[in-house]
């Protein structure tokens, strides 16, 4: 990017928390975070901008020269300090809560498995912690997630939810649109515990085949 003159901007909200950013050691220009996606406050982030060479944005808020003048406003100092304490507790237990949470989309994985016609969306091991998207064949996404109104679930990704289409980045994968269609996201947290992971995976296989029972009677 640099030899074509072209700055280069990560998006790390997801990864704020769950895996260790080096700045120093990662060749990029710009990196922007969200306090909410590490438990702080919400309507609060930060951009890392690279000083050597200098990165040159221009301001969007004009007004009394804040943030040196690239983003003029009061600072909302309660919520600097909550995204910075979140970071700091975030920080205090980061490999930990990775493996804690890996073992359980791990977990969630092995039970689900049992079922026919399933698939892991991405690898395994190489994801964010916490996060596994599974698509399962001979059911619709919808009427999976309906089913399964006792568990916080969503088809896709957190930013297209609300869109009917298949998600594109399944398809990419190689996944038929029936089979984006039914893809489901399950996501740890930190107050998640073992008992959730397999109350969520037995609600899922009771579901499945339930609607499967379904689909093939009509």
């Amino acid at each position: 990017c640099r030899e074509q003159q072209v700055y280069f901007h990560v998006d790390a909200a997801q990864s704020l928390g769950k895996l260790p950013i080096a700045l120093t050691a990662l060749p990029v220009d710009l990196m922007s975070f969200s306090a909410h996606k590490c438990y702080g406050p919400k309507g609060i982030g930060a951009l890392y901008v690279r000083r050597r060479p200098k990165v040159q944005i221009a301001a969007q808020i004009h007004g009394g020269g804040h943030e040196r003048g690239m983003r003029s406003g009061t600072l909302p100092t309660h919520q600097i300090v909550g995204f910075g304490e979140a970071c700091e507790l975030a920080g205090q237990s980061l490999k930990e809560e990775a493996a804690r949470l890996r073992g359980y989309t791990e977990l969630l994985w092995e039970e689900v498995s049992r079922l026919d016609d399933v698939h892991l969306n991405g690898h395994l091991t190489q994801r964010v912690p916490g996060i596994i998207n599974i698509s399962f064949g001979g059911v619709d996404g919808e009427s999976l997630v309906m089913g399964l109104h006792d568990i916080a679930i969503s088809t896709g990704s957190a930013c297209t939810s609300a869109s009917m289409e298949p998600s594109y980045v399944l398809t990419a994968l190689g996944r038929s649109a029936e089979l984006a269609h039914a893809g489901l996201r399950f996501s740890a947290g930190r107050f998640t515990s073992e008992e959730d992971i397999r109350f969520a995976a037995q609600r899922v296989i009771e579901t499945v085949k339930t609607l499967r029972e379904v689909r093939q009677a009509g």
